[in-house]
């Protein structure tokens, strides 16, 4: 198994980094699922997205088991989140074309993203940093990451859509190579939340995670 790390945020609550090696046969006998069945449970028709969502539930699956559960499986509810069929607890999980992480909570609502930095954030930096995170993110693709992934890591806490990245999340500005930012998130001009989130680095990838 490709594991990067898993990493207790407390006792009820791991985060867990998979690098994507193994092919489709070795998450479907590990999810046990059939290969004609895969269509029925992701909406990936692509091979290459289809194995980024194998590996995302096997990134789950082994962190449920970690955490001493039986995995039964990630249901959707009515905001389209993920939620632990069978577990009182919540998930959060996100992949890209060569890493899957999942954070799996007992106690609190979570939430995660992993970015890989690239020339595309500074195209759409103006789109969801305000001003200041503008300002302060310059052209350095490094922070652009950053922010994005807390945004989105915040985004999937609240889950309840319809928020604003550019003006509803907001990041603290930060010093280079942070291993913890601050976030808010604000809901018709007031404070709603305020947040700590932990900050992971891997290759050319950011990780950020609320809990």
């Amino acid at each position: 198994m490709a594991v990067v790390f898993s990493k207790n945020i407390s006792e009820q609550c791991i985060v867990t980094l998979w690098k994507i090696e193994e092919d489709a046969d070795f998450f479907l006998k590990y999810l046990r699922i059939k290969e004609e069945d895969l269509a029925t449970y992701s909406v990936a028709t692509h091979p290459v997205k289809q194995l980024e969502w194998l590996a995302s539930r096997t990134c789950v699956k082994y962190t449920v088991e970690l955490l001493e559960h039986i995995y039964q499986g990630i249901e959707k509810d009515e905001y389209n989140n993920p939620y632990l069929s069978e577990i009182k607890g919540f998930v959060s999980l996100s992949h890209t074309s060569n890493y899957a992480v999942a954070i799996v909570s007992l106690e609190n609502e979570v939430g995660i993203d992993i970015e890989k930095m690239s020339d595309k954030l500074s195209r759409v930096a103006h789109k969801f940093l305000s001003e200041p995170e503008y300002l302060h993110a310059g052209d350095d693709l490094f922070k652009m990451c950053i922010y994005w992934c807390a945004k989105e890591s915040l985004y999937k806490w609240y889950g309840k859509k319809n928020l604003s990245f550019k003006d509803n999340i907001f990041i603290e500005p930060f010093e280079d190579n942070p291993t913890m930012v601050k976030g808010e998130i604000f809901i018709d001009g007031n404070l709603k939340t305020e947040h700590d989130l932990e900050v992971f680095y891997v290759d050319d990838f950011v990780i950020t995670v609320v809990f």
